[in-house]
């Protein structure tokens, strides 16, 4: 019998009285425990033991059972909360993707509806300033050539002529600057294609001029090439220049006048913008009689002045001065200016 079974049988069995004479005997676990087991041991206590350890086995086991289910629940509740938490993730996930869509859609519609009132605004800004950079890119018509750098000189001659006798007569200043050009740059003066790039260069400094607000700059550089361009005129048709009255307008030119004037001649639209500033301005002009009374001769509001019928170069503040002018303005009205 093995030692298990002896147990099972011993709770079964009545008790017997115990054999002092063999109190320790070893016993072998391949043989027959029962006899063997009931002269040393009570038993009575050998089966309350064995309940006790039967109940005790029952119990853990039933705790241990408990404690499996409890984990298993809780796992389960676990999973089921961690499933529950993905969905609100993921249902929280939707609703903050359809939010953001929203939220695109709004601004997107909100965009399209203020560019009916800032758009225009944005564009013209966005405009000017690439207006800005390609005009400071921009020669307004002066290409530097091999030469360049004699066109160059012979601007800072003509300008330094000019203003030994500005101050005193500007007819006379402009006689001063040619004849001193003409003593140091001879071949400039006889070639038409050296006065253009002259011309050019007068112009693009006049542009610059206006459109950092140096009008008073702006406005020398601008006559300066009118009078070149009356320079050329007169190299080519071998014809008698006069010295045009609109050479000296241009030297005290209200702004509008001084803008447009060159707008006209550059080849670029970098004055555009500025022409649209001024062109709200009054127009003024300058009385071609040079003995005119009025406050300001050079300030007179364009749309009260007279001009000759026949040259439509001189202009004049009234009737007056247009007569007082013509005894020494009809010596040259109608010649080319």
């Amino acid at each position: 019998m093995k030692f298990t079974d002896a147990l099972v049988e011993l709770t079964r069995t009545e008790p017997q009285s115990i054999n002092p004479s063999n109190p320790g005997r070893a016993f072998d676990d391949s043989g027959d425990l029962t006899e063997a087991l009931k002269d040393h041991y009570d038993p009575e206590q050998v089966k309350a033991k064995l309940l006790q350890c039967v109940q005790w086995y029952v119990t853990k086991k039933k705790k241990g059972r408990s404690k499996a289910k409890k984990a298993a629940r809780k796992v389960e509740e676990e999973k089921e909360v961690a499933e529950q938490q993905g969905t609100r993730d993921t249902d929280a996930a939707q609703d903050e993707a359809t939010l953001l869509e929203d939220a695109i859609k709004l601004a997107a519609a909100g965009k399209e509806a203020l560019k009916s009132e800032a758009g225009d605004k944005e564009g013209t800004v966005a405009k000017d300033a690439a207006k800005q950079i390609i005009t400071k890119m921009c020669g307004n018509g002066y290409v530097a050539s091999e030469e360049g750098h004699i066109i160059e000189d012979f601007l800072q001659t003509f300008m330094s002529g000019f203003k030994n006798l500005a101050a005193v007569s500007i007819a006379g200043a402009f006689y001063e600057a040619t004849t001193t050009t003409q003593d140091k740059y001879p071949g400039v003066w006889s070639d038409i294609s050296k006065l253009k790039l002259v011309v050019s260069l007068f112009l693009f400094n006049a542009t610059q001029h206006v459109l950092e607000g140096d009008i008073q700059h702006g406005r020398g550089f601008a006559s300066f090439a009118c009078y070149m361009e009356e320079m050329i005129l007169r190299l080519q048709t071998n014809a008698k220049v006069t010295f045009s009255w609109k050479t000296i307008e241009l030297t005290r030119a209200d702004e509008r006048t001084l803008v447009k004037y060159l707008r006209q001649h550059i080849p670029c639209t970098c004055l555009d913008t500025k022409y649209k500033e001024v062109k709200s301005m009054t127009k003024t002009g300058a009385c071609a009689n040079p003995l005119c009374h009025a406050p300001d001769r050079y300030r007179v509001e364009r749309s009260t002045m007279l001009y000759c019928t026949r040259c439509r170069a001189a202009n004049y503040c009234s009737r007056e001065c247009q007569k007082a002018a013509w005894p020494k303005h009809k010596s040259h009205c109608g010649i080319p200016v």
